[in-house]
């Protein structure tokens, strides 16, 4: 009899022990925390431009393919308000643009390359418009400043195989170039005249303009290659200085 009261005892406080180790330890039987929650802990919340995309490795580096890059759902982040205040790198951005020949026959084709170079010794972040993907345009204009690539009348209408689509609702990404790092865009350009082009009404976003296509060689002469880039939320002048940038070229 004593032996099975001894033994009903011990048992007891066995089931005692195991109830205080199950309270104590009662964390370790919740799910692991995500990758994601560990990083926010363990540094109090992203720095600015890190949790909103501009952070991501893809988006952020000392030298960026930004044709590359913006294309990366990672780089996405809200839009900005309206009213959002606009970003002065003036100081800390230089863009510049170079074409490669910069000497090309009529009808010949260039590279153009647009580079964001952060001229910091802090991380840069940028913002670029996507309607929906991010374009790098180019206007050629005369030594006179006229423009030398579009026709000289004006679009046609009713002669197209179709409605456009739907504009797309605008998106911004954002990328985050190191201190003393760049990123760079090129775009393929060719020396030639256009013509509208109706046939690609149906299939071009409107947001995108009328439609145009080659027509002829470009005449010889030189040039300035004015491209327009989709960097958005900067402060700039009446020329547009920071989101456009300028080159010469010569067609011979």
């Amino acid at each position: 009899m004593r032996i099975l009261t001894s033994l009903v005892a011990t048992a007891a406080a066995a089931s005692v022990l195991s109830l205080v180790g199950f309270l104590a330890c009662g964390s370790s039987t919740l799910p692991p925390k995500s990758a994601s929650d560990t990083a926010g802990a363990s540094d109090g919340g992203a720095a600015d431009g890190a949790s909103d995309g501009g952070g991501s490795s893809v988006c952020a580096g000392s030298d960026l393919d930004l044709v590359n890059v913006l294309v990366q759902s990672a780089c996405e982040v809200p839009n900005a308000p309206s009213d959002a205040k606009l970003q002065d790198v003036s100081a800390l951005l230089a863009v510049t643009v170079s074409a490669s020949p910069n000497t090309v026959a009529p009808g010949g084709h260039a590279d153009v390359v647009v580079t964001y170079t952060n001229k910091s010794q802090a991380p840069l972040s940028l913002s670029f418009l996507l309607d929906p993907t991010a374009r790098f345009s180019v206007e050629v204009y005369t030594m006179k400043n006229a423009r030398a690539e579009l026709p000289h009348n004006k679009p046609p209408h009713g002669k197209s195989e179709g409605p456009p689509p739907e504009a797309s609702a605008p998106g911004t990404a954002r990328v985050t170039i190191a201190p003393g790092g760049k990123a760079s865009a090129k775009v393929d350009w060719s020396a030639v005249r256009l013509k509208w082009a109706p046939e690609l009404v149906k299939g071009t976003p409107p947001e995108q303009g009328y439609p145009t296509s080659p027509a002829s060689p470009l005449g010889r002469g030189m040039y300035t290659l004015k491209v327009i880039t989709p960097l958005i939320g900067v402060f700039e002048g009446s020329e547009h200085e920071v989101s456009t940038a300028k080159t010469t070229l010569k067609v011979q």
